[in-house]
């Protein structure tokens, strides 16, 4: 099933434009509201992160379900910086870190994260008592080793394998937050 149009009219940017760390909050925010509906027990709160020396200023979403995080999409400014492994490096560590400070909170088995780069997304996934997927991969500084692969920013939203990618998370966080 595709985005409502009200949906993907969010996504479109003028080509003219400038890139802006705003771009997507709008469309985030509305996809967001419109599968977690503010009519029920799950609340969309927009977080800044608070600037660091070693990191780009990040953008997060957290649903919550009855005050508790059940999911998060972190934004990052634009596609053109899946390219760049220093960017992916930066929302890998955001998106770990967001991780470590919620994912103990989240009542259910499987704590779901989505790093966004404009509109290409790449999944995490952290179930209880068991390792982030998709797993760490250490820094060697003599192979230079890639360690945030730019596969793992494999599909976007506004395709119909991110959407459908997409509407799986939030089918299995509606139903794990339906049996609590």
């Amino acid at each position: 099933m595709p985005w409502p149009p009200n949906v993907l009219r969010q996504f479109e940017i003028p080509p003219d434009a400038a890139p802006s760390e705003t771009d997507f909050h709008g469309a985030y925010n509305k996809l967001l509201n419109t599968l977690f509906p503010p009519n029920t027990e799950f609340t969309v709160v927009p977080h800044y992160l608070p600037y660091s020396h070693e990191l780009a200023l990040f953008f997060f979403y957290e649903v919550l379900f009855k005050d508790k995080p059940v999911f998060i999409l972190e934004l990052k400014l634009a596609d053109d910086d899946v390219q760049c492994p220093i960017a992916r490096e930066n929302a890998d560590q955001q998106v770990r870190s967001r991780i470590r400070d919620f994912h103990a909170d989240c009542p259910l088995p499987v704590f779901h994260v989505v790093s966004a780069m404009g509109t290409q997304l790449c999944f995490y996934r952290k179930p209880r008592n068991e390792p982030v997927v998709p797993p760490f991969i250490p820094a060697d500084r003599v192979l230079m080793t890639d360690t945030v692969p730019r596969a793992c920013w494999n599909c976007d939203i506004l395709e119909e394998e991110g959407e459908q990618r997409f509407r799986a998370v939030v089918g299995e966080i509606k139903q794990a937050c339906a049996a609590l």
